[in-house]
């Protein structure tokens, strides 16, 4: 565990004295993530060393930030569909887990049809009709 760890250390500095452990920590939950990955029978499939785990984690966390959505991505789809790619990407929107709509106070706008809608997925952070758009934006195209 140690030598995996010190392999792709984060390297950087700060003046506060708990960055070291927050580092730490990450770093061993990427390096369990990737024991877990080889103990599944998709990594005889799609075998994946500790940097790849590494790198296809951050690859989600970017591109499900906000800063990330505004960057221009090359080679992608135009329209409503290359918008909800960019605000939820499709291993967190396809996934199936926790996906739960709860009740907003204020109005937006669905991602799927446009129309004016009260509910909220919770796990994507995107308003949802409960009959008609949920089961529909949470599928793969």
């Amino acid at each position: 565990m140690d030598q995996n760890i010190a392999k792709y250390r984060v390297s950087i500095r700060s003046k506060k004295w708990w960055w070291a452990i927050f580092s730490f920590c990450l770093d061993l939950c990427v390096q369990q993530t990737w024991h877990m990955y080889r103990a599944t029978p998709a990594s005889e499939y799609i075998p994946m060393d500790l940097l790849a785990v590494r790198r296809a984690i951050a690859d989600i966390y970017l591109k499900r930030s906000h800063t990330a959505a505004r960057l221009e991505l090359p080679n992608h789809p135009v329209g409503r569909v290359a918008k909800l790619d960019r605000r939820v990407p499709p291993a967190i929107r396809c996934d199936g887990w926790d996906h739960l709509v709860e009740h907003i106070s204020k109005q937006r706008r669905c991602a799927q049809c446009g129309k004016k809608v009260k509910q909220i997925c919770l796990k994507c952070n995107v308003p949802l009709h409960r009959k008609y758009c949920f089961v529909a934006f949470h599928t793969p195209v």
